[in-house]
C-alpha cells in the first residue's frame, strides 16, 4: 500500500504542473478543444519529473498489449492502457501495481464505459503463465477537464445502464479539473 500512496502523491503533484495548452488545446481558426493524447503525453511528462528513480515500479504509457501471451480474453483483447505503473518484464500480482485510463470531461458515456471495462478485466482478469491471477492491484478513472459539481450527473449517467463487466468496487475515480490544481478523487456512490 505504500508504494500506491507514493504513485498517488505523484499524481496529484503531476496533474497540478499539466498546464491549460495541454488541457485544451488551442486549434487555428477554431476554439480550443479536448485531446486526451495531448493531455496524457504531458501528464506522462509531468509524472516522470516527480517519479524517484530508484523507485520498484515504472510509469510506462500507452503500452500495446496486442498479441501478449497473457493479456487476452473478453475486454483484454487489443487494448492499450493509458498508463500503467508496473515491473516491465514480469507478469504476477506483484509486479503489476496500477493501470490508469484517462478521458476529457466531454468523452461519450459508452467511451468512459469502455475504459471502465478495460480497467475491470485489468483487475480481475490476467492469469499468468501457470494460470495464477497476475491482476493489476488497483486502478484509476482519470477525468480531466470536469468541475467536480458534474461529476454526480456523470456519474449517473455512467452507472445506469450497460454495465456489463464493469465492477467499480475494483476502481477509484480521479477528477482533474483544470491547470493548477490537483486532481482529486470522488465517490463512486
Amino acid at each position: 500500500m505504500e508504494a500506491l500512496i507514493k504513485v498517488l502523491d505523484w499524481l496529484r503533484r503531476a496533474s497540478q504542473q499539466v498546464g491549460e495548452e495541454y488541457m485544451m488545446l488551442p486549434v487555428a481558426g477554431s476554439d480550443p478543444q479536448y485531446r486526451e493524447r495531448v493531455y496524457c503525453y504531458e501528464f506522462y511528462h509531468q509524472l516522470r519529473c516527480q517519479w524517484d528513480p530508484n523507485f520498484e515500479f515504472s510509469p510506462c504509457g500507452e503500452i500495446d498489449k496486442r498479441d501478449h501471451a497473457y493479456v487476452q480474453g473478453k475486454h483484454l483483447d487489443m487494448i492499450t492502457p493509458d498508463l500503467l505503473v508496473h515491473q516491465p518484464g514480469d507478469m504476477n500480482a506483484t509486479s503489476n501495481l496500477l493501470a490508469i485510463e484517462v478521458k476529457p470531461a466531454n468523452a461519450l458515456i459508452k467511451e468512459m464505459r469502455k475504459d471502465l471495462r478495460k480497467l475491470t478485466a485489468l483487475r480481475r482478469d490476467l492469469k499468468d503463465a501457470y494460470d495464477a491471477p497476475a491482476n493489476y492491484n488497483h486502478a484509476l478513472f482519470w477525468v480531466f477537464g470536469l468541475p467536480r459539481e458534474v461529476w454526480p450527473h456523470v456519474r449517473l449517467e455512467l452507472l445506469s445502464n450497460d454495465m456489463e463487466d464493469i465492477d467499480v468496487s475494483l476502481l477509484r475515480c480521479f477528477i482533474h479539473e483544470g491547470p493548477g490544481a490537483a486532481a482529486v478523487e470522488v465517490a463512486w456512490d
